[in-house]
């Protein structure tokens, strides 16, 4: 599954595949792809499992995890520790009880629900930033064909302006 959400405006957010996993292996050869191609940049994986196998947990990626707790998720959230992380843990302090309330306006109602209910199932959720445009059609074909689950793009403005809530 694809889909689009635009938050704020195309040209002041970042743009980001979001892509959910089932297994470490599946994430693991999926982030040596990109880091080999240098297409695009993950910058963020969310899970909820404590697990994590020694070569993954070498990635640069997963090197420095920040635990969220939001009231209404049965589980502490693992996020790699950045931007993401923070405009996360802002919105779980400004009061967002669920991950899916923490998502409120970067993804769409139901993808947010989705995302959360993958979490808590086990599954890994991987952030890649695109940067130029062109990279968008090689990392969107390697997500789709990688994620047997979905594969959702947003944009993500990290500073508030004037009507964006963050």
């Amino acid at each position: 599954m694809i889909g689009e959400r635009t938050v704020g405006s195309q040209t002041s957010g970042s743009q980001f595949v979001v892509a959910v996993f089932d297994d470490w292996d599946t994430l693991h050869a999926v982030l040596l792809e990109l880091e080999t191609d240098k297409v695009a940049q993950p910058v963020a994986l969310l899970h909820a499992r404590r697990n994590v196998p020694p070569k993954v947990s070498a990635s640069s990626l997963l090197r420095q995890m920040t635990e969220l707790h939001f009231e209404r998720f049965h589980k502490h959230i693992a996020c790699t520790t950045g931007q993401l992380a923070e405009a996360l843990a802002t919105r779980l302090r400004g009061g967002a009880r669920t991950f899916a309330d923490a998502l409120h306006d970067w993804l769409g109602s139901n993808q947010a629900k989705q995302l959360e209910s993958h979490l808590e199932r086990g599954h890994l959720v991987l952030c890649v930033e695109l940067r130029p445009s062109d990279d968008f059609s090689v990392v969107c074909g390697r997500l789709v064909q990688a994620s047997p689950h979905m594969v959702e793009l947003c944009n993500i403005n990290f500073k508030p302006s004037c009507g964006a809530r963050l």
